[in-house]
């Protein structure tokens, strides 16, 4: 394997990795009207902005053309199994 096909399969890890924490933290802890609206959970309202932002990052890149020149998967088909797995 060539040093940029490493390199690329290293990102493309990576932006599963970070997708995977981010759906399952907000399976867990899903953003409700309550929590925007209780000021004592202020920090978990952080965290589950930290990861909608997350996961919404890493489903932008799997549908760009960067994710379409790094590898030939097909980047809807990977969030839909990496979904599966983390979600049901």
């Amino acid at each position: 394997m060539e040093s940029y096909e490493r390199l690329a399969s290293a990102i493309i890890i990576e932006a599963v990795k970070d997708y995977r924490k981010a759906i399952r933290f907000l399976k867990h802890h899903p953003h409700t009207p309550e929590l925007d609206n209780d000021s004592q959970q202020n920090a978990l309202r952080d965290k589950v902005i930290k990861n909608e932002n997350e996961r919404d990052a890493a489903e932008r890149f799997f549908r760009s053309g960067w994710f379409e020149m790094l590898s030939s998967l097909d980047g809807e088909v990977l969030l839909k199994k990496v979904c599966e797995m983390e979600v049901g």
